[in-house]
């Protein structure tokens, strides 16, 4: 399948905040071309927001960050508003990429994929994907950023709603469960997921617990006689075992 379409960030801004600033080719003057300093603005802008929020990411931060001046950032963007929505739109790709990225016929099948990867493509990525993802997400000024991040939101809602729609019509996920709950879950599974790296708790125990409410999930979804493979098995707690128990205990 074809890498997501064309968006605004790519239009903009060319390559991805996973790829960095390496492989800029200064012009003879030392001045970076148009479409290489964009990608670079948005780099920069995620790192800064990862750091200090989007309020933190001011035009001066990311100019200093980029090593420009605040009036040479508006050659390449009309506003901080699209800045940041050209950087959002960056994580966003990134998760389109990965969503269309299996060719395996089976839904249930696909979505294992999908479990087994999502931890070190982008809950792991704290500073260029997990920490600013969730900032977007927390962004409570009804601006323009808010409602390009809820609509991109919204898209990747029905994605997956069209995702288990699919399953259901090929017969591998039950159809007397509403395709609004089954989103509802995956989505639990991977904010636990990428919540648990953020706040740094012990990895064994979030690869455990990631593992064993995935495989839950599909098992409980899966059509008579398609059941998924439990995602990444070997990481799948004994039966009885709390994933949790390896939690710090609280002390006074």
């Amino acid at each position: 399948m074809s890498p997501a379409a064309d968006s605004p960030a790519l239009t903009r801004a060319t390559g991805s905040a996973a790829n960095g600033a390496a492989g800029f080719k200064p012009t003879s003057d030392g001045r970076r071309p148009g479409v290489e300093r964009r990608a670079q603005i948005v780099d920069e802008t995620l790192r800064l927001v990862a750091e200090h929020g989007l309020a933190g990411a001011s035009m001066s931060r990311i100019a200093e960050a980029v090593g420009i001046s605040n009036a040479a950032l508006y050659r390449h963007f009309d506003s901080r508003e699209d800045i940041l929505i050209a950087a959002h739109d960056v994580l966003m790709d990134r998760i389109f990429t990965w969503l269309k990225s299996s060719r395996t016929p089976s839904v249930l099948d696909r979505l294992r994929e999908m479990g087994e990867s999502h931890a070190s493509l982008f809950s792991k990525d704290i500073e260029g994907f997990n920490a600013p993802m969730f900032q977007f997400i927390s962004w409570i000024p009804k601006d323009r950023i808010h409602e390009h991040v809820v609509q991109r939101r919204v898209d990747m809602l029905r994605w997956y709603a069209d995702l288990v729609e699919e399953g259901k019509a090929q017969g591998t996920i039950r159809t007397d469960i509403e395709i609004d709950l089954i989103v509802a879950e995956l989505f639990a599974w991977i904010w636990w997921e990428d919540l648990s790296y953020l706040e740094g708790l012990d990895t064994e125990m979030t690869l455990k617990g990631s593992a064993n409410m995935l495989a839950r999930l599909l098992d409980r979804i899966s059509a008579p006689g398609a059941a998924a493979q439990p995602a990444a098995a070997q990481c799948v707690p004994a039966a009885g075992a709390s994933p949790f128990s390896s939690l710090p205990t609280a002390t006074d």
